[in-house]
C-alpha cells in the first residue's frame, strides 16, 4: 500500500508565482493545490486540511497573510498546520521576519523571501514536513 502524498496549499495571489511554486513542487511528488486569494484558501483548509501551508503575506491587504495565519492558530482544526510564509516585504519594510518566528507575530515554521530560489523553496518544505511529521 504506498502513502499518501503529501499535500501542500498555496495561498498566493501572483499568477507567476503560484504557478512555479507549483512547477517547483509538484516533480518532488507533492500535492499541491493554489488558491489565490485569502478567503478561498481559507475554505478549502476547513475543508481538508493540508500537511503544509505556504502563504503570501500580501495578499488583498499588506498583512492579509498574517490574518490569516492568526486565525488558523485560533482554530482547533487548524492549528497544528505547518505554515511557510512568503513576501517580498520584509526586504522593501527592512524587516527581519526570521527573529519572529514562531512567535505569535510570526505564527510559521520558516520564512522565505522573494524571489525564491527553487533550491531554497524544496529545502524549506522539505524540513518543515519532516520537522511536522517528527512532532507527530
Amino acid at each position: 500500500m504506498s502513502q499518501r502524498a503529501t499535500r501542500i496549499v498555496v495561498i498566493e495571489d501572483d499568477l507567476d508565482m503560484r504557478d512555479a511554486i507549483r512547477d517547483i513542487l509538484a516533480p518532488e511528488g507533492y500535492d499541491v493545490e493554489c488558491f489565490l486569494t485569502g478567503p478561498a484558501g481559507l475554505e478549502a483548509l476547513r475543508r481538508d486540511p493540508p500537511d503544509l501551508l505556504l502563504l503570501d503575506i500580501m495578499l488583498a491587504t499588506p498583512s492579509q497573510g498574517f490574518h490569516l495565519a492568526y486565525e488558523m492558530k485560533d482554530d482547533a482544526r487548524l492549528k497544528d498546520i505547518p505554515i511557510i510564509m512568503i513576501s517580498a516585504i520584509g526586504q522593501r519594510m527592512g524587516m527581519d521576519y526570521m527573529r519572529e518566528l514562531g512567535t505569535e507575530y510570526m505564527p510559521a515554521e520558516a520564512f522565505l523571501e522573494k524571489p525564491l530560489s527553487a533550491k531554497t523553496l524544496r529545502e524549506a518544505v522539505h524540513r518543515v514536513v519532516q520537522g511536522a511529521r517528527a512532532r507527530q
